[in-house]
């Protein structure tokens, strides 16, 4: 696979930028270990307050060949814009001074807290990545599989259904996908509003008087503020592949049938020199690829290195736990 540079960067570089003193770099790290997303996905300021808009081109100039002293018609391609929205994501933390005092340090009891609000927002992050509908909750950002959910939309020939493989009439109990997914500036990225701040923002707000639910009745506590704004744009939908209604109650029967899907993602790919290409699937999936990995006969599964470390991959692209997936998403629509 190619190598993207340091033009590509990553939501974790955006992190480790928010602060210019390094004091937000240990949240960075800490959010790190709980979203490997962090690791691969591209970043981008977006040019709106509210998000990004995109031009794509649409159409191509029309051209042809010509004799001599003969002319040709002038031609010019076509273009379309789309405004991708971002989301503020929030949360508060509020902790008594005398509990965090019993503790006999302030600061780490604090810090034990934060890593909760941490997952929480990664939790969430993560989950309206792959599954936020702004149709439904315009609260939030557009997620992949609502774009991704349709074998008559425009971007069927992305769209895989383990049904149409199989021949079966209807998914399990569980349904499962595996993604591939090419981020860079020029095909998929995350985007924070024009003139914010990139990344998990971490204010600390004081000691201030924090009402206990009951008219009159405050304590003194120690006040975080968590804000995240982020969203999604897809500037070319030909670098976003989704394998989806997997059913996994019974791996060893679909085996041939999984493989068989995964080739046609890779297949169906545009390219692998344009962006990070990274397979993304719940644990249940991976589960079942780390024992194809040493089977020895299987050429397609085979360790690779992501960021310093040995996974399994997939004809070298590297296949990665992403808790947001979840093994109970809804079949894709014929």
């Amino acid at each position: 696979m190619a190598v993207v540079g340091v033009t590509n960067p990553t939501l974790l570089d955006q992190i480790k930028r928010t602060n210019p003193d390094g004091s937000i770099a240990d949240v960075g790290e800490a959010l790190q270990q709980r979203n490997p997303v962090l690791l691969d996905a591209t970043a981008l300021e977006g040019n709106l307050p509210t998000g990004h808009r995109i031009t794509i081109r649409d159409g191509l100039p029309s051209v042809g060949y010509r004799l001599l002293n003969q002319g040709i018609t002038s031609s010019k391609s076509t273009t379309i814009q789309v405004d991708e929205s971002a989301a503020l994501l929030e949360g508060r933390s509020e902790v008594d001074v005398e509990l965090a005092r019993l503790n006999g340090n302030d600061a780490a009891f604090r810090a034990s807290e934060d890593v909760a609000f941490l997952q929480a927002m990664n939790h969430q992050a993560m989950s309206t990545l792959f599954y936020g509908n702004t149709k439904t909750d315009p609260e939030q950002f557009h997620g992949f599989t609502p774009r991704y959910d349709s074998l008559t939309g425009g971007n069927n020939d992305n769209i895989i259904d383990f049904d149409a493989i199989t021949g079966d009439a209807g998914s399990g109990a569980d349904s499962n996908s595996i993604w591939m997914i090419s981020w860079s500036p020029q095909t998929c990225f995350m985007i924070y509003p024009k003139g914010t701040v990139g990344g998990l923002d971490r204010r600390d707000l004081g000691i201030d008087y924090v009402n206990d639910g009951t008219a009159g009745q405050d304590f003194l506590a120690y006040r975080t503020h968590w804000t995240w704004r982020l969203g999604l744009a897809i500037k070319d939908w030909r670098y976003v592949v989704r394998f989806g209604g997997i059913d996994a109650t019974d791996f060893v029967a679909t085996e041939t049938s999984l493989i068989t899907g995964m080739v046609q993602m890779y297949n169906r790919m545009r390219d692998f020199n344009t962006g990070r290409t990274v397979i993304y699937c719940n644990r249940t999936v991976l589960e079942f690829i780390d024992l194809q990995v040493i089977n020895k006969t299987n050429m397609y599964f085979t360790p690779v290195e992501w960021h310093g470390r040995q996974i399994s991959g997939f004809r070298g692209i590297p296949i990665v736990v992403n808790d947001g997936l979840l093994a109970t998403e809804s079949p894709i629509a014929a």
